[in-house]
């Protein structure tokens, strides 16, 4: 047996039409489920903020945050908390307050779905929901 850290998952899947019609139905969702900057990802390369892909981004985005939620076991932070950012090599990573984590993430969408796959060992998850404990002291 090894004194490795435990390795926590996170997957989640959202269906893309479910997604274009939160944000056709309920005024102000985008910047309340979205950061300024994950919504400027989303259409980085001249895509059109109304089009497909901003949407399947965005998804893909939702899922992350998601799957999150469920690496940590379903505690600590809230979605709008979690931020999916976008690196200069167009790898996804994910920040929760305006911190780094140590969790990797991976997005994808295809034929009307988005889903995101977040995992990390068992200190990311800690250092998370130690850090969010400590701040709220």
């Amino acid at each position: 047996m090894t004194d490795a850290a435990p390795v926590v998952v996170g997957c989640d899947v959202v269906d893309v039409a479910r997604m274009r019609r939160l944000l056709d139905e309920r005024p102000g969702a985008r910047s309340r489920l979205f950061s300024d900057r994950e919504l400027t990802d989303a259409v980085r390369g001249g895509v059109d903020p109304e089009g497909p892909i901003a949407l399947e981004r965005l998804a893909a985005r939702f899922a992350a945050k998601e799957a999150t939620r469920k690496a940590l076991g379903g505690l600590g932070p809230t979605l709008t908390s979690i931020e999916v950012r976008t690196d200069d090599d167009g790898a996804p990573s994910l920040w929760i307050d305006g911190v780094p984590t140590r969790l990797a993430c991976s997005l994808s969408h295809d034929a009307g779905v988005a889903m995101a796959v977040v995992v990390g060992d068992g200190s990311a998850r800690d250092g998370v929901l130690g850090r969010r404990a400590t701040d709220v002291r």
